[in-house]
């Protein structure tokens, strides 16, 4: 699956869902200088570079600023969110040019009649963002690229709490199913007596 990095704290806010629509991120809109024909999921990674919060705030609009809830208002004081990580997936759905969002740059431009509206400036592509997941545990340590990449890890679900991780950090079981190493330790123990109970009853 591609990937795409954004800067923090717009790639926690891509990936976040809204409170009262969990379908759209807090920010829906990824704005872009060149246009895709993509659609479909990609891995959101937030990249090395942090904006600072001093120049992010003085980007946020008053409609942006108020459409943030409480808990993301203090991650983005204290730079809580992760970084050179993997930290969730979107789905790219459209791209457009001055889309209604409040997220989404616009580019001038005057109707000239007949509804037909043109670019008086190199246009800003708003890409459209749909069904956002935010990994509870992000994959960290994970080098980004511009533009759509593929990450050079395997990235697989854990069985036991379903959120996905690097392959390389994961455990096993005889079945060669995938374990976290939280998972692991949890559900190890369990699976072996199990495992060891079933072995007496085969012996009785």
């Amino acid at each position: 699956m591609k990937a795409l990095s954004i800067k923090q704290p717009w790639a926690s806010l891509v990936c976040t869902p809204r409170e009262n629509n969990p379908l759209l991120g807090i920010k829906d809109i990824e704005n872009r200088k060149w246009k895709t024909h993509f659609r479909g999921k990609i891995y959101i990674h937030a990249s090395a570079q942090y904006v600072r919060t001093k120049i992010g705030w003085e980007l946020l609009t008053d409609e942006q600023f108020k459409s943030l809830d409480q808990d993301t208002l203090v991650k983005y004081l204290d730079q809580s969110f992760p970084v050179s990580a993997i930290i969730g997936e979107v789905d790219i759905i459209d791209c457009v040019v001055n889309h209604h969002s409040i997220w989404a740059e616009k580019t001038a431009g005057n109707y000239v009649g007949d509804g037909v509206f043109v670019l008086s400036e190199k246009p800003i592509y708003n890409w459209v963002l749909a069904n956002p997941v935010l990994y509870e545990k992000p994959i960290l340590n994970v080098r980004g690229n511009l533009s759509f990449w593929e990450p050079n890890i395997d990235i697989v679900q854990c069985i036991g709490c379903s959120q996905k991780f690097n392959y390389e950090e994961m455990k096993q079981d005889d079945s060669e199913e995938n374990f976290c190493k939280e998972c692991w330790e949890v559900l190890s123990p369990i699976m072996a007596e199990e495992a060891k109970e079933c072995k007496e009853l085969e012996n009785e």
